[in-house]
């Protein structure tokens, strides 16, 4: 009988390296699921930005170009020579209406809107609701941002509103 030895590994070494392997792939699936989650709330962060960016865009542009802003009772109404746009002003939620509709997805928690520096009120007995003043904080990320638009009208535009402020 012939003693023939085999090349060939030890189970001790076996199991060595599938040890090694198990931690190796380990660390790697632990590694991508993180940057995997970094870059998701990445994006989330950003996309949500670039929507208060828009609003942030669409209001001062809308308080430019009106010729009235008015208050209502869910939000703002615009008024121009060319077309009237709608805010709803929701704690949850703002909607821009003109045509299409615009949703855009932030907390609201303070909205407050002035005419020659007073509180403009809405309802039956109110005498005026024009705005030329707004204030608005927003949440993003869990912190507070503040807006502040300001409209400056011309004679023509707030004799136009008040036929007796010549008198």
């Amino acid at each position: 009988m012939l003693n023939h030895k085999l090349k060939a590994f030890t189970i001790m070494e076996v199991t060595i390296a599938l040890l090694v392997s198990g931690i190796l792939i380990a660390i790697v699936y632990v590694a991508f699921a993180v940057v995997g989650n970094s870059y998701h709330t990445f994006v989330f962060k950003n996309e949500e930005s670039a929507d208060l960016a828009q609003l942030d865009l669409l209001l001062s542009r809308d308080f430019r170009r009106a010729d009235l802003i008015e208050k209502t009772d869910s939000g703002l109404f615009f008024k121009n020579n060319k077309d009237n746009i709608r805010y709803v002003l929701n704690s949850d939620y703002i909607v821009r209406t003109n045509g299409i509709t615009d949703t855009f997805k932030f907390k609201t928690t303070r909205t407050n809107m002035l005419f020659e520096q007073h509180a403009v009120e809405t309802g039956p007995d109110a005498l005026n609701n024009r705005v030329d003043e707004l204030e608005l904080d927003l949440l993003l990320h869990n912190d507070k941002v503040t807006f502040h638009y300001y409209k400056l009208y011309s004679s023509a535009n707030l004799f136009e509103q008040d036929t007796h402020a010549g008198n």
